[in-house]
């Protein structure tokens, strides 16, 4: 297929992807907050904000994709920015001090409108670039921006947690200026129609689809709990060490998010060489980052780590979302 021509209206459509990781990174701010929040909540209330939004994610994803597949993408995208901003801003903000309202507010933010932004993006980036070189390229800088992004929002969650923190929910307005632009700027990305194919693997691949897509969705579900247990903990991690206090989580944080942006940078070129082994050595680097972590605690250790886990997590997490778009036919991206 044609490579898209980088022209004004195509850098445009690849900022606000870039900006719009705001709604996937955003609920990272509970990280950044866990110590206060087990301070002013009960324990039962912290456990569902952390958990349920996963659970929620995992069905409203589904949701979400067989929806995109059906609807106009960009709609779907607009609408989980604003909601986002919303719920995260002020459901978060106001509703700090409230178990039941802090619950309901991480659902919607980490859940429903998760699932929202990323299926939706991921749809757009499938719709807008069908050439299949090109677009391994732009998911590769798509999840390397969401690293730059979240290492933006973690600097900003912690800093602003250290004076109080319920400002730190307040950041999230700003996926509130992304969907605006998004509106002027992204495209119209209607359904594909049920021959659409965008590349002779996926030709090939229409019939048992399926039996390429679930490796990938067992390898996503068991690292990603692996790792995602680490990040949203890191708070209490450090301060159960003794390594320092919310400002210290965020720059882990952001050490890691990084380290993440340069792995999914150099992803169109690091997949060309080793193709689906790349994730042979990611998933072994998250695993020896995560035994260094129990060993030996420290505050040098942790940086160490959170640099290279952070590379890890983001060749792997971009080759997964890369991969599924291919071994799927064109109308049912959304669904993968």
């Amino acid at each position: 297929m044609e490579r898209r021509k980088y022209d004004i209206k195509t850098i445009m459509l690849i900022l606000i992807l870039f900006l719009s990781n705001i709604g996937i990174m955003g609920s990272t701010v509970y990280a950044m907050v866990m110590t206060e929040m087990y301070a002013n909540l009960e324990e039962w209330a912290i456990n569902l904000t952390m958990a349920l939004p996963g659970v929620i994610g995992l069905a409203a994803c589904l949701a979400a994709g067989k929806i995109s597949d059906k609807i106009d993408k960009k709609l779907m995208f607009v609408s989980g920015l604003i909601l986002f901003a919303i719920t995260g801003s002020v459901f978060g903000g106001l509703l700090a001090y409230s178990n039941v309202g802090q619950v309901v507010a991480a659902c919607l933010n980490g859940g429903i409108c998760y699932a929202m932004v990323s299926v939706s993006s991921i749809g757009l980036i499938t719709d807008c670039f069908h050439n299949e070189e090109q677009r391994s390229q732009v998911m590769g800088w798509y999840n390397g921006a969401m690293a730059a992004v979240g290492a933006v929002l973690a600097l900003l969650y912690g800093n602003l947690a250290v004076i109080k923190w319920t400002y730190a929910f307040q950041v999230n307005w700003l996926a509130l200026v992304v969907a605006v632009l998004a509106v002027f700027f992204v495209p119209a990305c209607p359904p594909q129609s049920a021959g659409a194919a965008g590349s002779a693997e996926k030709v090939k691949g229409e019939k048992g689809w399926a039996n390429r897509l679930i490796p990938i969705l067992l390898a996503f579900f068991f690292v990603s709990l692996a790792y995602m247990t680490v990040n949203t903990y890191i708070d209490l991690y450090v301060s159960g060490n003794g390594l320092g206090d919310a400002a210290f989580t965020g720059l882990l944080a952001s050490i890691g998010t990084l380290c993440s942006f340069v792995a999914c940078s150099a992803f169109g070129f690091t997949y060309g060489k080793l193709k689906t082994k790349i994730t042979l050595p990611a998933y072994a680097l998250l695993a020896v980052g995560i035994l260094v972590l129990y060993l030996a605690p420290g505050r040098t250790t942790a940086m160490i780590v959170s640099g290279i886990m952070g590379a890890a997590w983001g060749t792997a997490y971009t080759y997964w979302f890369f991969r599924s778009t291919v071994v799927v036919p064109e109308n049912m991206v959304g669904t993968a």
